[in-house]
């Protein structure tokens, strides 16, 4: 006779088999995941049983009590062995009286489980299996992942250590496993493929020709220890493993959503960049960006590390709720802390409890409550003010600079008050003895590629598709002689209220004019305007402020002193020019960052051969302005970024945090007022092998409960990613899954002793990558062998290394190296490289994007400006998230857009350019010499004898094709003048070292970490 619950299951199952389709169908069904054969010795609960239940039963019959099917619980050993009138699910050692068991082995189709309809059938060998555990006492464990961390023995290594490796203890954990399967065994890698690896693994850059050679010939027993100490030591191992990390904390210059503003977010950047390469404990590192606004006396460098959580997107429509998207915040930080740091998709609990893990939906909740205490709500909220290089630290005499240049500003500041007070230039006169010259300009532009039209008397109008703080850059010929540039403002129907502006009243503020001529820029050294704004002068225009503009609303006072004075009419500012420039091309850039959307609608450029002379009061006043803006101007030159201050988002809680309540199915218009305010907490389970979290009760709290050194969990992540960026996969190949849907480590072993390490070594990632780096493991070959293929085709015990192709970042910085054209500079403000035309053509808004000349070109890409919205194509095209959330792995392609990147866009081209310049300034010039050198620069090795036949036709048949056509040398050498180029070499020759250049950016093993 069966016991109620079951006849419960019987009427459940009829009655849901006809409400859902067959595939839903979960009930019972167990199926066997990942299981080794029925075999003699005792069964592993966490290994061989739950993947079972997980996968097929725990949806219907697990934690969600809100959706149990007939009250039957199977994923703690309380619900499965609990007796019901007179009869159990399961009874340890009885499987013969297991009702579990009898109804998964009925052949009536009322009562078998799983339901005869469902696609996922049990077969005879996972029937024994389950049997079996039963026969064995039905034994439950903690899940693995949530347990306290074991101190397994560590297993003899099967070899001595080779060519200076000095192996690791993590060595015998997997020759251990490859002896008992009968694996190969990878020799070690020729010296030349680890130090490329190395430097790719860890620096994400080539080492150069010489680096290796002298490594080749290092006959040191620790030589490849002291390498492996060179390069964590280098500055460029925090930029490399800072990408890794600003991945997961979804690292963006922009706001997101449909406008898509761009933020300031660098300094967040330089932090992380900082702690690396200092070794920052990772402890340390999870409590400064979690709660570092918390510590006591918290410092400027604390503060900008909380930065983490304000990487949330803010949205910047108008008429949004504030309060909609702060809550859409609290839940992105809540699910990015449960991915990150523990590895768990705890996002999943917002409307409900997890259907697979330990996480209720309250649980999710008293999370939430950790940072419902947050003062931002979709808005910048509190910023701190970074200069460029603090996070690095600034010298003493910077610091001094940097003091007196905000003395100056201040003062400055109170000059421009007085000159505009003071000024009397009215009505657009200059004196008659000044005749201006309009100019024509040979290009315009703006920095979106949006629309510029020029008109017939030489002016330029502008569109309104514009980015909303977009600049505008035009050139034409500079006359002998000239003194002075005017910018002259003019009305158009097209424009709002007939402009000349295109805010929305018609008005703009423009905040910088400067001048540029080759590789030099030049500053303006004196202005002044027919009219200005009260508050925003002419002088604002030239300050190299961007919080300051020149702009032309009229004020009442104004009116009342000249009522024929308007705002939508032409106007002027006329600008002193430096003696400095030459005749020839020079181009005027016109910046709009003070406020969105406030450009100049149209606009028109004349220049004259002499200073006009202001007619102003307040002449004594202008040469104390001009004095100081020269000694500022000074100064600027002296110290990083020219002194200029960023404001950096940062974390900072309100003095009474609102009230925290469980939100029904996470509506926040919906909370569950009965049940009361939830106080914060983690879940339950998670605390296994930290003991109880009850006095929990903020963020500092929370980031010390994660790395507290009982916390096997945060461990076991952390150590699992790192073993996955130098291996391919984790040792849990589900590295964002810990929970019971997740694989189970392919040794359990392994990872403990590596977790367990981490923290014996204080939280130290050198450490930790010292461990791995020092592996034989790590330094064997990657070739795959027959044998090897055969008996391990995936790789998963690693027998040898991986061969993996680099992330999309790595693969310009690897052209950037190999061309000799890279800027090491560490940090700063990103940058814009070059990119195609028509990147933001179908954005809600256009993107200011002033392409970079000089050193800035040629930055590593984790510089680059990203925009959620239209992110940089080559990241797109190599598989780069947009980062509206967090990416704990990326998931890479192979696709013939990324192969016409390489080869056809004209970034790449140019840094073909540059590796040809950096082979032909050799003396051989021979094309195998030319080969040879690009080929120890590019892939840290010599030339087959097959690859010197191919490319010596390669060479003479591309040379014989630009022969043929000097047209196709013209548009190649085009883009490349700023190279230069031997004098006793043929264009031709040239051009085809070049396309020798781009072959060998072309290949596979470029591109990818053997």
């Amino acid at each position: 006779m069966y016991s109620q619950f079951f006849r419960d299951l019987t009427n459940w199952n009829r009655r849901e088999s006809r409400h859902r389709p067959a595939i839903g169908l979960a009930g019972l069904a167990l199926c066997l995941l990942m299981v080794p054969a029925v075999a003699s010795e005792k069964l592993d609960y966490n290994r061989d049983v739950r993947p079972i239940l997980s996968n097929k039963c725990f949806r219907c019959h697990g934690f969600d009590d809100k959706n149990r099917a007939a009250g039957l619980r199977l994923d703690m050993a309380e619900g499965a062995l609990a007796e019901r009138d007179g009869a159990s699910a399961i009874v340890p050692h009885a499987p013969e009286k297991s009702l579990l068991v009898e109804r998964i082995e009925t052949s009536d189709v009322d009562l078998k489980m799983p339901p005869p309809e469902s696609p996922q059938q049990l077969t005879t060998r996972e029937i024994a299996l389950l049997k079996q555990w039963i026969r064995e006492g039905a034994e439950y464990q903690p899940h693995w992942a949530f347990a306290p961390l074991s101190k397994p023995e560590i297993p003899v290594s099967m070899a001595t250590p080779v060519d200076t490796v000095p192996g690791s203890p993590l060595d015998g954990f997997i020759e251990k496993d490859l002896l008992a399967k009968g694996i190969p065994v990878a020799p070690m890698a020729s010296r030349a493929v680890r130090i490329r690896r190395l430097y790719l693994d860890v620096l994400g850059i080539l080492p150069s020709p010489e680096e290796v050679d002298r490594f080749e010939q290092d006959a040191a027993p620790d030589a490849w220890e002291k390498l492996v100490d060179q390069v964590l030591a280098s500055p460029h191992y925090g930029e490399r493993w800072g990408r890794h990390w600003l991945d997961q904390a979804r690292y963006a210059d922009s706001n997101g959503y449909t406008i898509d503003g761009a933020r300031v977010m660098w300094p967040y950047r330089d932090w992380v960049i900082q702690a690396l390469n200092a070794d920052m404990p990772f402890d340390q590192f999870t409590i400064e960006q979690l709660a570092g606004d918390l510590l006591p006396n918290a410092s400027k460098k604390q503060l900008v590390a909380t930065a983490f959580h304000r990487n949330t997107m803010i949205n910047e429509e108008g008429g949004v709720k504030a309060d909609q998207f702060r809550h859409e915040a609290m839940v992105d930080r809540v699910a990015t802390t449960g991915s990150v740091w523990l590895g768990l998709s705890i996002g999943c609990a917002q409307c409900h409890t997890h259907k697979y893990d330990p996480i209720t939906h309250e649980d999710f909740h008293r999370l939430y409550a950790f940072f419902n205490a947050a003062k931002d709500a979709n808005n910048q909220a509190d910023t701190v003010p970074v200069y460029v290089n603090e996070v690095f630290g600034l010298t003493p005499a910077q610091e001094a600079l940097l003091a007196q240049l905000k003395a100056l500003r201040i003062e400055q500041g109170k000059l421009k008050e007085a000159v505009g007070k003071e000024s009397k230039v009215a009505n657009g006169s200059d004196p008659a003895s000044v005749r201006w010259h309009r100019v024509e300009f040979k290009q315009f532009a703006a920095g979106s590629n949006g629309e510029l039209v020029q008109l017939p008397d030489q002016s330029l109008l502008a569109s309104r598709k514009l980015a909303e703080n977009d600049s505008y850059e035009v050139t034409f010929d500079w006359p002998e002689k000239t003194r002075a540039v005017k910018i002259v403002v003019l009305p158009h129907e097209s424009l709002p209220r007939q402009g000349p502006g295109l805010a929305s009243n018609g008005n703009f503020v423009l905040s910088d004019v400067s001048l540029k001529q080759k590789d030099r820029s030049y500053r303006f050294e004196q202005a002044f305007a027919d009219h200005e704004q009260p508050g925003y002068t002419a002088s604002h225009a030239i300050d190299n402020d961007p919080q300051s503009g020149w702009a032309i609303n009229v004020s009442a006072d104004q009116t009342k002193r000249n009522p024929q004075l308007k705002m939508n009419s032409r106007h002027e500012l006329v600008l002193k020019a430096s003696q400095e420039v030459e005749p020839g091309p020079v181009t005027i850039v016109l910046r709009h960052d003070r406020n969105a959307h406030y450009l100049v609608g149209r606009f028109a450029v004349e220049v004259a051969d002499q200073w006009p002379e202001s007619t102003t009061s307040s002449s004594q006043i202008q040469q104390q302005l001009a004095e100081i803006n020269e000694q500022i101007r000074r100064l600027e030159a002296q110290v990083p970024g020219a002194g200029r201050e960023y404001l950096q988002m940062v974390m900072q809680d309100l003095p009474k945090p609102p009230p925290t309540y469980l939100l029904l199915r996470g509506d926040f218009l919906n909370p569950d007022l009965p049940r009361g305010e939830l106080s914060p907490g983690v879940p339950g389970a998670l605390t296994v092998s930290t003991g109880p979290a009850d006095k929990l009760k903020n963020r500092l709290d929370l980031a010390r409960w994660l790395v507290s050194n009982d916390n096997a969990l945060t461990a076991r992540v952390f150590v699992n990613r790192v073993w996955m960026r130098y291996f391919g996969r984790g040792i849990v190949e589900t590295e964002n899954d810990f929970g019971m849907q997740g694989s189970l480590p392919f040794s359990p072993e392994l990872l403990d002793w590596l977790a367990g390490r981490f923290i014996e070594k204080k939280w130290s990632m050198k450490s930790l990558h010292k461990e791995i780096l020092l592996s034989k493991t790590y330094c064997r070959e990657s070739r795959i062998t027959s044998s090897a293929l055969s008996k391990d085709p995936q790789n998963r015990a690693l027998g040898r290394q991986q061969r993996l192709r680099v992330d999309a970042e790595i693969v310009r910085d690897l052209m950037l190296s190999a061309s000799g054209l890279l800027t090491p500079t560490i940090g700063g403000p990103s940058v814009f490289p070059p990119q195609p035309a028509g990147v933001f053509q179908f954005t809600q808004n256009s993107k200011p994007w002033n392409e970079e000349q000089g050193e800035n070109r040629y930055r590593r890409t984790m510089y680059t400006m990203f925009y959620r919205s239209a992110p940089y194509p080559l990241l797109a095209t190599f598989d780069a998230p947009d980062f509206t959330s967090a990416c704990t792995r990326r998931q890479p392609s192979s696709t013939p857009l990324q192969a016409l990147s390489v080869a056809n866009d004209p970034m790449f081209l140019e840094m073909a350019g540059g590796l040809a310049q950096r082979v032909l300034q050799d003396e051989s010039r021979d094309p195998e010499a030319i080969a040879h050198a690009m080929w120890k620069i590019c892939l840290s090795r010599g030339m087959s004898t097959a690859e010197s036949e191919i490319v010596a036709k390669f060479f003479e048949a591309e040379k014989q094709r630009f022969n043929r056509s000097p047209e196709q040398i013209n548009e190649l050498l085009k883009p490349m003048k700023r190279f230069s180029w031997p004098a006793d070499l043929s264009k031709a020759e040239i051009a085809a070292t070049i396309s020798l250049a781009r072959l060998v950016f072309n290949t596979d093993e470029f591109i990818t970490r053997n």
